[in-house]
């Protein structure tokens, strides 16, 4: 069963210190996911910098292809240890989204907690030894409603010594994420307040550095975004069919677009009055369909959103068309463009068709860009 999974991430630094020593790393594939959350041993720079090496060594060596017996040998043959403990500690969890399963991998760090709902999951463990090194590995099949928390062990001593002086351990925090995690719809989101959580634990002082984790599996959001009208009014009909005949969201970008859709379905083309914007045209409303927007300026600024790592919160609280497109966009997982060829004649500058120049640029820009994150990305031309 294919799956979709939301990444959240959120760390405190120990009080005093610039850097944090815990490290996370991602990284999303289409097909993948892998998390790594790595402690180093203290806190400050030191830590920072060796637990940086183990999750960007690691990850990369796993999106590479190598096993996890590579991995760790190579990690222990680089890291060095200080006073005979390894110097970063480690868990690995590789989410594979096809095949609806997980793969975790634990090296002397708190064990990660998974559920569904308001309920743990038991996941069997196998201990194995690697390169002189106890590795904990696990695989378990996932599906929607899942969720996994990766923490350091500054987590669960939240409280040590703080102004609530209790000492909360994984038993205690397992209860707390069977409340907090259901209930809260975004990872990130549900990381953050873990981590405030934490914070007041640690009296707003934290004694250690304490990181989070938090996945959330779902089932694969669906985008179809239709893009210019058909290059012959004979596919008007086809390319409007492929858009609605699709499970998932619809979008529609072009005003000429807007019009060939509504002629199609017989329904009306309105203005959305409140998505006025000074930089971008106003969106549209067609019946049965989730977005209206106008065509390349839109889509150039949607793009220059993303590129610029504008929050998801930032862009929901915007209601111009190119910050809708760009949550819908972030949004998906599987997304299906279907670009129109047409060339708008009035806007050709000396014979020369600028305009759907433009456009192919931008598409295939952002095009790209989806399948970087890791996203699933198919067109058809028109």
């Amino acid at each position: 069963m294919r799956i979709a999974v939301d990444v959240g991430i959120s760390q405190l630094n120990k009080h005093g210190e610039e850097l944090c020593g815990d490290s996370i790393e991602l990284a999303i594939n289409e097909g993948s996911t892998t998390i790594m959350l790595s402690d180093g041993l203290g806190s400050g720079v030191k830590a920072n910098i060796l637990s940086r090496l183990t999750t960007k060594t690691a990850v990369r060596m796993i999106t590479k292809g190598a096993v996890l017996e590579e991995v760790i040998e190579t990690l222990a043959q680089t890291l060095p240890k200080v006073r005979g403990h390894a110097y970063s500690t480690f868990g690995i969890l590789e989410i594979f989204t096809r095949e609806g399963a997980a793969r975790l991998a634990e090296y002397d760090t708190p064990e990660a907690f998974v559920g569904n709902g308001e309920k743990l999951k038991h996941i069997n463990k196998v201990k194995r030894d690697i390169a002189g090194k106890v590795i904990y590995r696990s695989t378990f099949a996932l599906e929607a409603g899942d969720w996994i928390v990766l923490v350091s062990d500054g987590v669960l001593h939240a409280g040590a010594d703080g102004v609530w002086d209790m000492d909360w351990d994984w038993k205690g925090f397992s209860k707390y994420f069977c409340r907090q995690v259901p209930a809260i719809a975004d990872a990130s989101a549900c990381a953050r307040t873990i981590a405030e959580h934490c914070n007041k634990l640690y009296g707003s002082r934290p004694a250690d550095d304490a990181s989070v984790a938090v996945i959330k599996v779902r089932k694969p959001r669906l985008l179809n975004i239709l893009i210019g009208p058909p290059n012959s009014m004979d596919n008007d009909f086809k390319a409007v069919k492929s858009l609605m005949g699709r499970d998932g969201v619809k979008v529609v970008c072009g005003g000429s677009t807007a019009n060939m859709v509504g002629r199609i379905l017989a329904r009306q083309v309105q203005v959305d009055l409140k998505s006025t914007s000074d930089r971008i045209p106003p969106a549209g409303i067609i019946d049965g369909v989730d977005l209206v927007t106008e065509g390349i300026l839109t889509l150039a600024y949607s793009l220059e959103l993303l590129r610029t790592g504008v929050t998801m919160e930032q862009l929901r609280a915007n209601k111009d068309g190119s910050s809708r497109l760009a949550v819908l966009l972030l949004e998906a997982d599987d997304l299906n463009f279907i670009v129109g060829t047409s060339v708008n004649k009035p806007q050709q500058i000396k014979g020369r068709p600028t305009r759907i120049l433009l456009k192919k640029q931008v598409v295939n820009d952002l095009i790209n860009y989806l399948k970087e994150k890791g996203k699933k990305v198919s067109m058809e031309c028109f």
